[in-house]
């Protein structure tokens, strides 16, 4: 461990602030132990090249133990391609809505070619459901996290009545029906 530290002392390593909370660790006898275990090091150097670089705790879902990530900000790399949601599968009659507009389409020609424009066609009808029905994905899960986010900065400052501690099981539950 002394090896280590000295490594980082001659890189001139340093830890940079931690958003979502001061600890990666909470465990311990009714969860009274919290530290932080976890964290990215950055030289001066590195951070002139990637300066709106920030380092986040995420959840902890099903662990005593934030993960983290670190971003360098957002890209754009143009139009976002279309993703199909494991979420919409839970909802209910949504494989019936998607059977019978697959049935629906009516294309001639070779399987493939016919194939590709049924999938075209369910690609748009998706959407335009997901719009109508679901909103929008990305803002929901968002909000979740943000949610959840809120509930574990605030038991990170002390520990949570048992009525919030209920509040955030239920935030944790919206989270993991947004992701999966």
């Amino acid at each position: 461990m002394r090896r280590f530290s000295e490594v980082i002392r001659e890189l001139e390593l340093r830890d940079f602030p931690l958003a979502g909370g001061p600890f990666t660790w909470i465990g311990g006898l009714n969860s009274q132990a919290a530290f932080r275990l976890d964290r990215f090091l950055i030289s001066d150097q590195w951070e002139d090249n990637f300066s709106a670089i920030t380092q986040s705790a995420l959840p902890h879902l099903d662990s005593d133990h934030n993960p983290i990530v670190l971003e360098a900000g957002s890209f754009s790399s143009g139009k976002n391609p279309f993703r199909f949601e494991n979420m919409w599968l839970k909802i209910d009659g949504f494989k019936d809505l998607v059977r019978s507009w697959w049935n629906g389409y009516f294309v001639k020609g070779y399987s493939s070619h016919c194939i590709a424009k049924k999938l075209k066609a369910l690609k748009k009808d998706l959407k335009n459901w997901n719009k109508e029905v679901v909103g929008n994905v990305s803002f929901n899960r968002a909000e979740a996290f943000s949610h959840l986010q809120r509930w574990e900065a605030k038991e990170n400052e002390n520990s949570l009545t048992p009525r919030e501690a209920e509040a955030k099981k239920l935030a944790l539950k919206d989270y993991r029906n947004g992701l999966f």
